[in-house]
């Protein structure tokens, strides 16, 4: 971002670390609108995380009015003098679909990735440049995208992205890391509990409030106005995620993808698997210190399949998630025969192989 901490105290002295509620609001409104799931991200001051999964495939499904409605939401069309969007009547949007080159055009952006980034990147960039009265480029250049081959990469790089903060020295817990996947899904866990424990308590105005205040649907929990939670572990349709315990009903509240699609059916990791498996990495890298390992640690990277020792040179690491893609060997290998090469290197200390012959 211009080479400054543009989301954190500027060069100034100003403290603008209210631009990191920006984007962690525009990338929530993408997620319910765009054609993407969102599984993790972190808001630093002069950089952003992202890990997500665009959902080209969803497209094809909605109506040319959903179509409308869904970009307008993330592209107004008209703004209050505060900028502030105006919400289109539902004439106006029925109008909209009369255009139907206009509206494959739509459908087709809605589930790409360079107008999913371009989607949080103008907006912050408009606002933040009005507060700075200035004009001109916000951001240093392109985003860098790697793919995440398996489930592994992916929650590995989940939690890397998680811990962030805490790695950087500016948190020292999972819930005091502010703008985060793992502090998001914190934050709805307690929010869920609390309005339970009101409920059982015979209070359900009380329950409503919690839950509103927070900005979940009591009504809705399986599903935001982005349609049905992720299928990255092969849950269709949030199917297999019909548990009643309270943390599963919290992992589907948020609206980040549930922990629960993020594994292969072979390996379940519920959202306190995981949210343990960023505290207890967190502590060691606070530490900096890697000789004694959490007794907790081991069998939730056992159930994944991963290398404590290795899990740790990574967490520990910086600039691991980079190359071409991120996977263990037999993904990286289906992705080199995909992409016509003989091999994709690994940057990853969690991934380290011997190549291929």
């Amino acid at each position: 971002m211009r080479r400054a901490y543009l989301c954190g105290e500027d060069h100034a002295g100003r403290n603008v670390e209210h631009r990191k509620r920006w984007v962690e609001d525009r990338l929530r409104l993408i997620a319910r609108s765009a054609a993407c799931e969102v599984a993790g991200y972190a808001v630093m001051s002069n950089h952003l995380h992202v890990v997500l999964r665009m959902r080209p495939d969803l497209t094809a499904g909605w109506s040319a009015l959903e179509v409308v409605r869904r970009w307008v939401a993330i592209w107004p069309r008209e703004r209050l003098s505060d900028g502030t969007p105006v919400e289109p009547s539902r004439q106006t949007l029925e109008q909209m679909t009369g255009n139907s080159a206009q509206v494959a055009i739509w459908r087709q952006r809605l589930g790409d990735l360079g107008w999913t980034m371009k989607a949080l990147k103008e907006d912050l960039s408009r606002r933040a440049n009005k507060e700075d009265e200035c004009s001109g480029a916000f951001w240093e250049g392109r985003f860098k995208s790697v793919p995440l081959l398996d489930q592994a990469a992916l929650v590995s790089c989940m939690a890397y992205v998680d811990l962030n903060p805490i790695r950087a020295k500016v948190a020292e817990t999972p819930e005091t890391a502010k703008f985060t996947g793992a502090h998001e899904r914190i934050r709805v866990r307690q929010a869920m509990r609390k309005a339970a424990g009101l409920r059982r308590a015979g209070d359900g105005e009380g329950a409503k409030m919690v839950l509103a205040k927070a900005g979940i649907d009591g009504g809705n929990i399986s599903g935001g106005p982005g349609g049905p939670r992720s299928q990255w572990g092969g849950l269709e349709d949030g199917r297999g995620l019909a548990s009643s315990t309270m943390d599963d009903a919290a992992d589907r509240a948020s609206w980040l993808t549930p922990i629960a699609c993020c594994v292969a059916d072979g390996a379940p990791l519920t959202l306190d698997d995981y949210l343990t498996l960023v505290d207890s990495t967190g502590r060691i890298i606070r530490s900096g210190k890697s000789g004694v390992i959490p007794t907790e640690l081991a069998p939730i990277l056992a159930r994944l399949d991963l290398d404590v020792e290795r899990w740790l040179d990574c967490m520990l690491g910086w600039r691991q998630f980079l190359g071409a893609a991120v996977g263990r060997l037999a993904s990286r290998a289906v992705e080199a025969t995909r992409r016509g090469l003989q091999w994709v290197q690994n940057r990853c200390a969690l991934f380290v192989t011997t190549a291929l012959a």
